[in-house]
């Protein structure tokens, strides 16, 4: 079994101790407790530096906490001795005897689950009951039994009743101490584990909380099979396993797999249940820290001897390669997106690069980090290589068939870049008329082999082909864009074509926004027919040349090109939707579809306070209208929609009322007209999505008269 040591980190240092003149200052009084110690990582699963904590029980019963980097090349477990300052601080942490080197997670796990819920502010309703713990442990014990071929297993022994306790924030050590005491006697091994969950604690900063190679486990308000598993990962001794991300330049513009511009970033294995609180295949090299890898499961690779390493999601055979050069340590693994990795589509397929690094200083502590080769998949895909640029390591991978994938490390020196080449077609400012076309370029040749080429539409890949081949199907959207082609050998040495600039339409007018509704204010109003404009837009590259409109797909109405607005009508209570039939002048035609919509009309409802009468008239909705001259009386209307109009009487009589929205005044208006009107909308609201809302109008001291409302969905 491969070990693995702790590698240094940002944490505190021990301050140094300054030497003072023995005359002037009597040495500080000194004492030293022995101990284990501890290391426990809080699980935040975002991108902030871990936060590792690391402290000392000692012998008497007592807990010290340790600055981090005191105690950084000391693996938990071990025997160690404390020395104190009289004022307390810790001055030195010394390893007395290290935890055993064979030690073997390997066996049946078991687990004591003890809920806790505070004395305010929560209840025991808050806690999961026994069957949802016991479900989520059975799903851990899959998981394990699965990735580990049977060696580690999980079981749940008993979960405690849940206990009200005394607990001021997040205060950890009165959390382990209370549950070690409500857990009673429990064997203290690497077999056996006690899990105290209490309802989400926000001022605890973690999800999860879990001591390196010991058996506690804090959970904050969540009990999922990932972070349950993640933090007994912790108990079994593993790290994390994180991204390694960089950059050609400081400006961190073109991702590159290394760099000197590069940052770790936490949980970014999209793998590994050490990683993101995915629960695809578990890492080769934590497997191996496991001892659980199996006979024949992992090799040094042979520079320059091409080796077949076995899918990962097998579960047998050579699976992992591993390389050293310098203070690094690289870890080869061929992920075929078999079995757990099978919902993992998105990470890609084929040789997963982790490394370690004794000289690297960062804010994580890690077992390892993988290195992404593409900014959106870390893998090496199957043909592809890649040399590292410092020249410590170079990579070429094969066809990957059912045996596995060919890899070589090392022996390997390739930095010349594929021929030129050019692009045939399409040419410069061509005018393309479909959404696809074949893109051609001239043969090229490398002194290994051309991998790939790769069409890229303003900088982006579409298409990519095999290296011989000398044309490829690409999609190229609406619009003016530039295309250019780039050859890449197997280690990542590339050529690229000179850039085209090409027209594209393939398509009919685009509509956007498509038609849509509105009240139409000023207009008048029937039982039958509410006033609305309709607008749309409309785009294509080639220019409109023709539109017609019709209601729902009844008859169409010929309109001008330019034309992106109309006044129609709609029917009170009849759902419909205005449609255009376009097409641009090179032939293209489509149609274009709004969202459905309904006007709703009201002549008698809403709420009315204050002095109101009724008005009749053979011309009003209904046969009348409401009417004051009261200051301060209203009329509100609560409605679900999207759009609402005021109809009501303009006159020489009318003046200004408030309109309030939601309880909060809007603006004012003024219905005041030289000549009477009635049936008229003489205000509209319109919003951009349908919601609800209750709007209410109120008279300012004049005449307001008031004759319905009318709605938009």
């Amino acid at each position: 079994m491969t070990r693995y040591p702790f590698r240094r980190s940002a944490l505190l240092g021990a301050a140094l101790l300054l030497a003072t003149p023995a005359a002037a200052h009597a040495a500080p009084a000194e004492t030293t407790e022995t101990g284990v110690l501890q290391r426990a990582v809080a699980d935040t699963f975002t991108v902030a530096p871990d936060d590792v904590r690391t402290t000392v029980t000692t012998t008497a019963g007592g807990t010290v906490e340790i600055p981090g980097g005191l105690a950084r090349d000391i693996a938990p477990g071990a025997s160690v001795a404390v020395t104190r300052r009289a004022n307390g601080t810790v001055s030195a942490v010394n390893a007395r005897t290290s935890i055993a080197s064979n030690a073997t997670v390997s066996g049946t796990h078991h687990l004591v689950i003890v809920p806790v819920f505070w004395q305010s502010g929560t209840d025991q309703t808050t806690v999961p009951t026994a069957d949802a713990f016991a479900t989520t442990t059975a799903n851990v014990d899959k998981y394990f039994d699965t990735v580990s071929a049977g060696a580690i297993r999980f079981t749940l022994d008993r979960v405690t009743a849940p206990r009200k306790v005394a607990v001021t924030g997040c205060d950890t050590k009165t959390l382990e101490s209370t549950a070690r005491g409500i857990a009673g006697s429990v064997p203290q091994d690497q077999f056996h584990h006690i899990v105290v969950y209490y309802p989400r604690e926000s001022s605890c900063g973690f999800a999860g909380l879990g001591y390196v190679g010991a058996g506690f486990i804090w959970l904050n308000g969540y009990s999922t099979t990932q972070v349950l598993g993640h933090e007994l990962g912790h108990n079994l001794g593993l790290w994390h396993s994180d991204g390694y991300h960089c950059w050609s330049d400081s400006a961190r513009q073109t991702q590159v797999p290394l760099s000197e511009n590069c940052q770790v970033e936490g949980y970014a294995d999209p793998w590994d249940l050490m990683g993101s609180r995915a629960t695809g295949e578990l890492t080769a090299a934590h497997l191996d820290q496991l001892g659980v890898l199996g006979g024949g499961g992992t090799q040094a690779a042979t520079a320059g001897k091409a080796t077949i390493l076995a899918p990962l999601s097998g579960g047998s055979g050579l699976r992992q390669l591993t390389y050293r050069s310098g203070t690094r340590t690289y870890f080869l693994e061929y992920r075929d997106g078999g079995r757990l990795d099978q919902s993992l589509t998105a990470a890609g397929t084929g040789l997963a690069v982790r490394f370690t690094d004794t000289g690297l200083t960062s804010d994580f502590v890690h077992d390892h980090q993988l290195i992404s080769y593409h900014p959106a998949m870390p893998v090496l895909q199957p043909g592809e290589g890649w040399n590292d640029p410092a020249g410590t390591i170079s990579i070429r991978t094969g066809a990957a068939t059912a045996a596995g994938l060919p890899v070589t490390v090392g022996g390997i020196s390739d930095t010349r870049s594929p021929s030129a080449f050019d692009l045939l077609s399409p040419k410069a400012s061509a005018s393309l008329t479909t959404a696809r076309t074949t893109v051609t370029w001239t043969p090229v040749t490398d002194d290994t082999a051309v991998a790939s080429v790769t069409v890229l539409v303003d900088g982006v890949a579409v298409a990519t082909a095999p290296g011989t081949a000398t044309s490829v199907d690409a999609p190229i959207p609406d619009g003016r864009h530039t295309l250019q082609a780039v050859a890449a050998d197997a280690f990542g040495n590339t050529s690229r074509t000179g850039t085209v600039t090409v027209t594209v339409d393939g398509n009919a007018p685009i509509g956007s926004p498509a038609p849509v509704a509105t009240l139409r204010a000023g207009a008048s109003v029937t039982a039958t027919s509410v006033p609305v404009s309709v607008a749309w837009g409309l785009t294509d590259p080639n220019g409109v040349a023709s539109q017609r409109i019709a209601q729902d797909s009844g008859g169409y109405a010929g309109l001008g090109a330019a034309v992106r607005r109309i006044d129609a009508t709609a029917k009170p209570g009849v759902k419909v939707r205005w449609q255009l039939a376009v097409s641009d002048k090179i032939g293209h035609s489509g149609t274009v579809v709004g969202a459905p919509t309904t006007t709703t009309l009201n002549t008698r409802g809403g709420t009315f306070t204050g002095s109101w009468s009724t008005v009749a008239g053979k011309s009003l909705l209904g046969g009348s209208e409401q009417s004051t001259t009261a200051k301060g009386a209203a009329a509100s209307y609560t409605f679900t929609g999207r759009a609402i109009g005021l109809i009501g009487t303009r006159g020489p009589a009318s003046g200004p009322a408030d309109v309030y929205v939601d309880g909060a005044k809007f603006s004012t208006i003024n219905l005041n007209n030289g000549v009477t009107r009635s049936l008229g909308i003489v205000y509209t609201l319109t919003w951009t999505g349908a919601g609800t809302h209750t709007v209410k109008v109120v008279n300012q001291g004049t005449r307001l008269n008031v004759d319905g409302f009318v709605t938009l969905s």
